[in-house]
């Protein structure tokens, strides 16, 4: 006897609330399509959100699920990929004014990030470029921009090619969600991989605040000067943390030779945690480089992190300390590394808004470990990665589905008064199993926590162990 989830349902009365079959309808009146567009859609958002496969597979495991299924075709399910492509920005959007409609959304405070994923396939072209890999990937890769709100809930993506820089991702889709989705002042959160002049600069134009970490050891000494400098610091009753604010005006250079001057205040940051956990990660560097020091030859071969950026390649000869055209040499950098070691602990946030204090500072960027979480959700819990289709718009197609999948388990999580996990949530619905026996009789299988929580949050159980058939579509029904 099959095993058929009804878990899915719970997604189901979730996407029907956002409207999208409407959307859906809307969009094929205008075109030729004659398979079941919608269908295709929730057959690959419910798979993506509890059995994450390829699209192959998941056609092939349609009949998995308590609901029956128009007729269509593996090819369309390709073919429907192409058109999610295109609807992908109306969609977002969409789903962006449903939101604000049925339950609110406060988008005063936003969070940014990018991340990329892996192909499976070694090809390069379109979408799939050679870049630096969050993975150490060979293959490949995509990049991935994303905002959303305060309470998670994704508020739009874009997508890039593998070989774009991080720095240049945020400036045009925060260009494009201001215009299309009427977002008001905002105050953008991000991380110091979207810290560039050029962004701050044109999120400052805009009237609006930004909250984003700021490198310390890359931007050489005069800022290392200003946090090592203890004068203002302020500590804490048990000496474990301190802080000061200093207030700085920041010169942007921007492309066509002008200047943009930024007011902003420069968060300066120690804690005690922080130090044990930079020292701990740089592990017992100093072993390594007395290793290097004694054998700098050794150097040509090694990879090991954090040793060669304190030797400088040097052309001299090691007696007199003459400048050689031969025999190359590493000299230690003492003064780079004593300097690097006393900055442990450290860490620094900028930001335009000059009336926040520092612990509201804090507050809001470490709000931002909400978006790093959704993209582990996307690669592991719904395997995002690796990617198997190749075409752009498939590969666009492919994350659309992603997308959706995450912003309804986001939905039911605030739906709950427990904040499950996405990981528990998942298992549990996918507990959620009939099995059809003779005579229109169903067996309902034991569902995991938190499927009962889940159950009750949408008005209804499922303490049973048997059901007629027609009784469990009528109450499956009843809940979408």
């Amino acid at each position: 006897h099959p095993l058929l989830n009804y878990g899915y349902v719970f997604l189901q009365a979730l996407y029907n609330e956002l409207k999208i079959p409407e959307f859906i309808a809307n969009y094929q009146a205008k075109t030729s399509i004659k398979y079941p567009l919608n269908e295709i859609l929730e057959l690959l958002v419910y798979s993506r959100a509890l059995n994450p496969s390829s699209k192959k597979r998941t056609y092939e495991q349609k009949g998995n699920y308590f609901f029956e299924l128009p007729d269509f075709s593996l090819d369309d399910v390709y073919r429907s990929l192409t058109h999610l492509s295109s609807m992908k920005d109306e969609l977002t959007l969409h789903i962006h004014n449903r939101i604000q409609e049925t339950r609110g959304r406060d988008c005063s405070l936003v969070f940014y990030d990018v991340t990329n994923y892996y192909f499976e396939s070694e090809n390069i072209e379109g979408l799939r470029q050679k870049g630096v890999s969050k993975e150490n990937r060979e293959t490949g890769i995509v990049q991935m921009g994303l905002f959303i709100d305060k309470e998670g809930i994704p508020i739009t993506y874009e997508l890039f090619p593998g070989n774009t820089n991080d720095l240049s991702t945020m400036k045009p889709l925060l260009q494009k969600i201001k215009k299309e989705y009427g977002l008001g002042k905002i105050t953008i959160v991000a991380d110091k991989g979207n810290n560039s002049g050029e962004n701050l600069a044109y999120i400052d134009n805009e009237d609006d605040f930004y909250i984003i970490s700021q490198r310390i050891r890359a931007r050489g000494t005069e800022l290392a000067n200003i946090v090592l400098d203890q004068e203002d610091y302020e500590w804490n009753q048990d000496n474990t943390f301190k802080s000061k604010t200093v207030e700085r005006e920041r010169l942007v250079k921007r492309p066509d030779g002008s200047t943009y001057s930024i007011t902003e205040h420069l968060l300066c940051f120690w804690s005690k945690n922080e130090e044990s956990y930079q020292r701990n990660k740089r592990g017992c560097l100093d072993e390594k480089i007395e290793k290097f020091i004694n054998n700098p030859s050794l150097l040509n071969a090694s990879n090991s992190f954090g040793v060669k950026k304190y030797f400088k390649k040097m052309m001299i000869d090691k007696t007199t300390g003459e400048v050689l055209k031969t025999k190359p040499t590493y000299v230690f950098n003492q003064e780079k590394y004593e300097r690097d070691i006393a900055l442990d602990g450290y860490y620094c946030i900028v930001t335009n808004d000059l009336s926040l204090e520092p612990l509201d500072i804090i507050h809001h960027y470490h709000q931002l470990s909400k978006i790093e979480e959704s993209f582990k959700v996307t690669k592991t819990d719904l395997e995002g990665r690796p990617i198997y289709v190749w075409t752009d718009e498939h590969i666009k197609g492919h994350f659309l589905t992603c997308y959706l999948a995450l912003t309804l388990y986001r939905l039911l999580q605030l739906k709950l008064d427990k904040p499950y996990p996405i990981h528990q949530l998942k298992e549990a619905l996918n507990s959620a199993k009939a099995v059809p026996l003779e005579q229109s009789i169903c067996f309902i299988t034991d569902q995991q926590e938190p499927f009962h929580a889940i159950a009750q949050t949408f008005q209804t159980n499922f303490n049973i162990d048997y059901i007629r058939k027609e009784t469990l579509v009528e109450k499956l029904k009843n809940l979408i």
